[in-house]
């Protein structure tokens, strides 16, 4: 099967959440089934890459790290996983506690190789996993989990939706969704790269499809993150790298104006952290040097309308 960019992508983010559970003595998110979906192969293949990059990143340090171990160490630690294992946390946490208060539905928008479904412990009998993403990514990862012979559970439902030209809450109602049960959402990892008017078409699809009370996660980007002399060199290589793969990163919000923005959404906005929150909740007193990155805020809304 051919790897579309999307599949690469999936690879790329499933490699990094299976280093840190491995490589941590204490992961802040350990997603310790990530590497059995990646051939032996694949990883080697990312590791080297990416071991490579470290020039890109750091002059210095490419030249000061001697091993591809320790180049790997250092791409990994300070360009890739601070933020693919805290925002992965923090949608899994809210999940956690919505599932406390009687929520019955996960819709996993953009699941790429996401692996919760096969980490599912103590849910409800009548809980159901929706995972969502493009028909040519979950194909490839329905492929491979046949190929590793990974068996999912019966409450997981592959809803594959082209948002070019197919309607989510057709997809999804086809799939069994239920529009009077509390439902958690979660996108992770896409809203920079989305216009802000196709964002909030998401938004008011999904408030439309959801019972009052349901919840709607995600990661952003604010808005100094785009000025040139305000945005962090490692937010600007990550910009440079995106560009060059034909996926810009192109969306930003002022973090003080959010609510209001969102206001037409039929959402409220329950939580809005900064990067000083998120160091604080899940980085503070490390001594891997793994900190929370710059400019990027995790946000938690409420269907409300």
């Amino acid at each position: 099967m051919e790897t579309r960019k999307e599949s690469l992508t999936a690879l790329v983010s499933c490699f990094a959440r299976g280093y840190h559970a491995f490589e941590s003595k204490e992961p802040i998110f350990n997603d310790y089934v990530a590497h059995s979906l990646l051939k032996e192969e694949e990883k080697q293949l990312i590791a080297t890459n990416w071991a490579n990059a470290i020039a890109f990143f750091d002059q210095e340090k490419s030249e000061t790290l001697e091993s591809i171990d320790e180049k790997l160490q250092w791409v990994m630690n300070n360009q890739t996983i601070p933020q693919l294992v805290s925002r992965a946390r923090y949608a899994e946490d809210g999940l956690r506690s919505a599932i406390e208060r009687g929520f019955k539905q996960y819709v996993i928008l953009g699941a790429g190789f996401d692996t919760f479904a096969l980490r599912q412990e103590n849910l409800p009998e009548d809980f159901i996993i929706y995972e969502v993403d493009h028909p040519a990514t979950q194909a490839f990862k329905i492929n491979r989990l046949q190929e590793a012979g990974i068996a999912l559970p019966g409450n997981v439902k592959f809803v594959p939706v082209d948002f070019k030209s197919d309607s989510l809450r057709e997809e999804l109602m086809n799939s069994g969704y239920d529009q009077q049960k509390y439902t958690y959402f979660s996108l992770l990892g896409v809203v920079m790269y989305l216009a802000k008017k196709d964002f909030y078409q998401l938004l008011a699809s999904v408030a439309d499809m959801s019972i009052n009370g349901s919840s709607f996660t995600f990661d952003y980007l604010d808005d100094t993150a785009f000025h040139e002399k305000m945005a962090s060199t490692k937010l600007t290589k990550m910009r440079q790298i995106t560009a060059r793969t034909g996926e810009p990163i192109i969306t930003g919000f002022d973090p003080f104006e959010l609510d209001l923005e969102l206001q037409d959404c039929q959402m409220l906005l329950y939580e809005n952290l900064s990067p000083a929150n998120i160091e604080d909740m899940y980085f503070k007193g490390r001594e891997d040097g793994l900190r929370a990155f710059d400019h990027f805020h995790f946000a938690h809304l409420v269907v409300n309308k």
